[in-house]
């Protein structure tokens, strides 16, 4: 079972992107007056504004937003930079490409996407600027594993992957990294720069349940109606630990209980315990002395 702390992606570390600050649609605030349901976008939080003032305001929606009471409103992040925040219901849009470059400064050694539609394939390249490209993986994001005969390959619908991890980049600190997303109205909700740490071996028994917020309401003649919530991924892994690690593993998963990480159970890019959430619960079993048994728990963002 892996473990990959997320890098803090600030304005520095993003070096390129396809998609604009403003994007379509979007209009960076400026000095002036703005009514009830105005929207601005900053390009200092990259986040986009609204006015809940009745009737007006004039003041800077950063400030506004801690004005009591508030004169503007959080609604979200702006289109280039909802791939970086926390939400998986957050993504980024982009019509046929999206290709964003990345340079840390910091060793990253894994990279995880997360809430991906549209895409057809990805392509992830590092390029050191003494030794050039040192890494470069394609990705194909469409599920073929039922098509199994000529009948499937031609009638049966296109799935596509939503998630992947590639826990093999080499620990270049002054690397570029560029992530090229092909498809069609494609949407990009979390990707996740980091290094990797081993916490112990997943074993089979480790389970994936799926989480379903819709409400499910029915009146006294019997009809149901059903609001669409979003879904999420519960992992509950089952892992060995060796007993001398077991204070190591502990303060660890400690270090990320209020911090969204990637856990996976495998290296497999296409691992069905991939979830990128929250610490939940850990259990542990001294079984004997030199392994324990242990149980960690994992909910998976929004």
């Amino acid at each position: 079972m892996i473990l990959i702390k997320p890098i803090s992606i600030e304005n520095g570390a993003l070096t390129g992107s396809t998609v604009p600050e403003p994007d379509a649609g979007e209009t960076v605030w400026t000095a002036g007056t703005y009514n009830k349901g105005d929207r601005r976008i900053s390009t200092v939080t990259h986040r986009v504004y609204e006015v809940v003032a009745d009737p007006t305001t004039h003041e800077d929606p950063v400030n506004g937003v801690d004005s009591n009471p508030p004169t503007w409103v959080d609604v979200g992040p702006t289109n280039r930079w909802a791939m970086f925040d926390t939400v998986n219901s957050t993504q980024t849009s982009e019509s046929t490409q999206l290709i964003v470059e990345l340079d840390t400064g910091l060793l990253v050694n894994s990279i995880a996407g997360f809430s991906i539609e549209g895409a057809t394939s990805i392509n992830v390249t590092m390029d050191d600027p003494t030794e050039g490209e040192v890494y470069n993986n394609d990705l194909e994001m469409i599920d073929n594993s039922e098509v199994t005969d000529f009948y499937y390959y031609y009638f049966s619908p296109i799935v596509q992957i939503s998630s992947f991890a590639l826990l093999d980049l080499p620990a270049y600190s002054n690397a570029t990294l560029t992530l090229t997303v092909n498809g069609n109205n494609i949407l990009f909700g979390n990707l996740v720069l980091g290094n990797q740490v081993p916490l112990g071996i997943a074993n089979y028994g480790t389970s994936v349940q799926l989480l379903d917020f819709s409400r499910k309401e029915t009146d006294i003649f019997g009809n149901t109606v059903v609001t669409k919530g979003r879904t999420s991924k519960r992992v509950t892994y089952d892992v060995t630990i060796q007993k001398s690690k077991v204070n190591y593993v502990f303060d660890t998963i400690a270090s990320v209980t209020t911090t969204p990480a990637v856990w996976i159970g495998d290296d497999a890019s296409n691992d069905p315990t991939l979830v990128f959430g929250y610490y939940k619960d850990f259990q542990n079993n001294i079984s004997s002395p030199t392994i324990t048994d242990a149980t960690i728990t994992i909910e998976g963002l929004v």
